[in-house]
């Protein structure tokens, strides 16, 4: 199955408005080797005497890659804490390491100048079959997901996320997956995180209870195309090109490029837009008969976006939003 028309409308672009590195998206190198492919960074005092703030510090990071100059990235406080991603790229390599996991490769997502970098180690040792049937299984894998930052757009950030292995279709992170943000980081304390992936894998995941009830619950496409245009194009974190996107992969079972209706500005349907039939959405949700079809159409949509922070607090939100369709399907019938 081809995806090139797909990654070119909705392959990632930016992360909160900053442009990402081309060379590093989708970078996969060896766990062992992921400090030496991030930067390096360096706290300085922001302005020289006597034209300094002396309650505010620069970040600057030091020639890296192909480029030879120190790019300044970010203005911090002067009690800003900074957490140097090669400093997190060792912890969770020993982590991984601890957990048995240390022949994992790690793929690289970062803006530009290597403000922001998020870290995914899929554990493909660990796939968990949901059916637990050897003739028509449905395996999860794991992914370790690590974000960080150096100009105070997120705190160090470590998330247990579960995607289905039919195409990568549909990822899912419950409340029990994701260790809060960390902001001021004991460094001698990694066992936090090995704690936290050794605890994580060890134990049934909660999605499976919820994955488990969405697929008793029976629905069609009709009912799914109502909550898509009564409720959820007015929820603000999805767009109305989203909401276009899931009311005509129910129609039609295909993704692609949403056209706006031409004309007076006003609230169309969504059937009034146009979505080109670039690539056939995976799975077996076409059509949508259970509200299992339904989480994972909304992850696929969260999956493929061209931003970061869609991708993850999108993919985060799921749960929510199923949540709110089992109460508006229930309360049709």
């Amino acid at each position: 199955m081809a995806f090139d028309a797909l990654d070119e409308i909705y392959g990632l672009r930016t992360w909160k408005g900053l442009p990402l590195a081309d060379g590093f998206i989708r970078k996969v190198v060896p766990a062992a080797d992921l400090r030496g492919a991030l930067p390096e960074f360096a706290r300085r005092p922001f302005g020289t005497e006597p034209n300094n703030h002396p309650r505010m510090r620069s970040i600057w990071r030091m020639p890296f890659g192909d480029d030879p100059c120190e790019r300044p990235v970010a203005v911090v406080s002067d009690q800003y804490d900074l957490l140097q991603h090669q400093v997190l790229a060792t912890w969770l390599t020993e982590n991984l390491s601890k957990a048995g996991l240390k022949n994992a490769d790690a793929e690289i997502t970062m803006t530009e100048y290597g403000e922001r970098v998020r870290i995914t180690v899929p554990l493909v040792d660990r796939t968990f079959d949901f059916a637990e049937d050897l003739l028509s299984p449905d395996r999860y894998r794991p992914e370790i997901e690590v974000t960080n930052s150096v100009d105070r757009s997120s705190a160090f950030h470590v998330v247990l996320r579960w995607r289905r292995l039919i195409c990568l279709n549909g990822m899912f992170t419950v409340e029990e997956d994701r260790m809060r943000s960390i902001h001021r980081v004991d460094l001698s304390r990694t066992e936090l995180v090995r704690d936290f992936i050794r605890e994580r894998l060890s134990t049934t995941p909660d999605m499976v209870t919820a994955l488990s009830s969405w697929k008793k619950r029976k629905t069609d496409k009709q009912t799914v195309q109502a909550w898509c245009e009564e409720w959820l194009r007015n929820q603000k974190d999805w767009t109305v090109e989203n909401c276009a996107r899931l009311w005509w992969i129910l129609e039609q079972g295909y993704d692609g490029e949403v056209r706006t209706p031409s004309g007076k500005k006003e609230k169309w349907p969504l059937r009034s837009y146009q979505v080109s039939q670039d690539a056939r959405v995976p799975g077996d949700n076409f059509p949508v008969k259970t509200a299992y079809d339904v989480a994972q159409l909304l992850t696929w949509i969260t999956s493929n976006q061209r931003s970061v922070e869609m991708q993850l607090e999108g993919t985060e939100a799921v749960p929510k939003l199923m949540k709110a369709f089992l109460k508006f399907a229930g309360a049709r019938k």
